[in-house]
């Protein structure tokens, strides 16, 4: 897998109370919690997942964040995993894709950029990318867009680990 393994702390989403903001995907690669995706058709067989990937025009195109439950499955058990920078989300799999909203918050790691955001400027998703893009400015007109609150530490397994806190200022 050659995806960073990004760490998502939910703050206040519409997702939270609603479950129609909820959406189950499959990709058919390797991807991690904080992948930002976009849907497509229905998986063969169950018209529940939908498939996602990369976006292709973020400036027409919905994007969602994946954030799955940090449970994996060992002889039949589930487990919860101590360190969730372990966890990702194995091709074929389905996870769980929150749809964003208008001021809805959460924190993500700092390893969810392709480049480190500037507090009090915002971050877009990229087309060909699961990461996150800083902007200066929201002129690029994508569909979802983060302001970037505050950076942060939070604790994952046993040590801090940078983050930033974001909120959703542009959605469908």
């Amino acid at each position: 897998m050659v995806y960073p393994n990004v760490v998502v702390k939910i703050g206040k989403m519409a997702s939270t109370n609603v479950d129609s903001f909820l959406q189950a995907v499959e990709n058919t690669v390797d991807m991690g919690n904080g992948s930002h995706v976009v849907v497509g058709a229905p998986i063969p067989g169950n018209i529940e997942i939908l498939s996602c990937t990369t976006a292709t025009d973020v400036t027409k195109q919905e994007v969602l964040i994946v954030e799955s439950p940090v449970i994996v499955m060992i002889n039949g058990l589930k487990v919860d995993l101590q360190d969730p920078q372990q966890f990702y989300v194995y091709a074929g799999t389905p996870a769980r894709a929150r749809i964003l909203r208008y001021g809805d918050t959460l924190t993500i790691t700092a390893n969810g950029f392709a480049t480190l955001p500037t507090v009090g400027q915002y971050a877009v998703p990229v087309n060909g990318s699961y990461l996150l893009a800083p902007a200066t400015t929201l002129a690029g007109a994508t569909v979802v867009a983060y302001s970037v609150l505050s950076s942060v530490n939070v604790f994952v397994g046993k040590s801090m680990v940078p983050a930033y806190k974001l909120q959703v200022v542009s959605a469908l």
